[in-house]
Parts: C-alpha cells; sequence; structure tokens
C-alpha cells in the first residue's frame, strides 16, 4: 500500500511516496535471515510482479525506513524516479518482487581488522601455536583457571 505519509507521523517529501510491503513470513529475531534483515539492510531492489518475468526487467532501489520496522512488513522509500515511470500515486496497492540488500560495511570492516592483523605480524598473538605440536600454547593465554591443566 503506498501513502504519502506514515502513521501520520512523518510527511514523504514532495514526489515521494512510502510503501508498505507486505512479507510473507514473519521476520524474527532468532533466525539468522531475519536478524540479517531487521539490523544490517538499509535497502531492497524491486521491480513490478508483472515484469519479473521479462528478460530485463527494470529494477529500483528503495530505501527502508529502519525507524519502522516491523516483524510483517517492511517500510521504503520510493524515490520521485520510481513514483513517476510506474505512475504510481498515494493508496494504490501494487504487486512487487523484492530483494533486500545487505549494508556490508560491518562485514568488510571485520574483514579489514583480521588484515591488519595478519599485515602487522601480530597473528601470533591471536592464535599462539606451540612449536612441537601445533597446537594453541597455554603458557601464553592470560586467562587460565586454576582447575585447568597446563
Amino acid at each position: 500500500m503506498l501513502s504519502d505519509e506514515l502513521n501520520g507521523m512523518r510527511k514523504a517529501p514532495a514526489g515521494t511516496l512510502f510503501g508498505a510491503v507486505t512479507l510473507q513470513a514473519l521476520l524474527n529475531d532468532d533466525t539468522d535471515g531475519g536478524q540479517l534483515i531487521l539490523t544490517s539492510s538499509s535497502s531492497v531492489l524491486l521491480t513490478l510482479s508483472d515484469l519479473a518475468s521479462v528478460e530485463k526487467p527494470r529494477v529500483y532501489e528503495a530505501d527502508i525506513l529502519s525507524a519502522v520496522k516491523q516483524k510483517d512488513a517492511v517500510y521504503i522509500t520510493l524515490h520521485e524516479t520510481v513514483v513517476n515511470e510506474l505512475g504510481l500515486s498515494s493508496g494504490m496497492t501494487v504487486n512487487v518482487e523484492i530483494q533486500f540488500q545487505l549494508n556490508r560495511s560491518n562485514f568488510v570492516r571485520m574483514h579489514e581488522a583480521v588484515d591488519a592483523v595478519r599485515s602487522s605480524n601480530n597473528l601470533p598473538l591471536l592464535f599462539p601455536v606451540s612449536p612441537a605440536s601445533g597446537q594453541p600454547d597455554r603458557k601464553h593465554l592470560r586467562y587460565v583457571s586454576s582447575s585447568a591443566v597446563v
């Protein structure tokens, strides 16, 4: 359902519309997919369902309104280009196919941290290896309980 206001709280900028995308399955924090969408997705790619089977359908990007994510629906902002090209107006209901786009910045930052440790030759500080066994050297662990076998 498309509207120019979001629950009476917020008015869409001129030329844009808000859209409520009803999901076929509930988003749940307890599942990997639900957690990724709720925490790491900031936009969706969408196309009209009627055009999805065309060889090269026109695809649009829409921003997810993170402040109003729900388990059964996702709210998006449809930019002026989408509204104009598809002839959308407030109150319309259209069938679309969407693909959630993950925000990869957290994953990239984690990989950069590992690469930085590796390039600075500090990897043995994180994963000390005993030369004889190829296993972690327990002598260099900081926190060892008194009942542990060393």
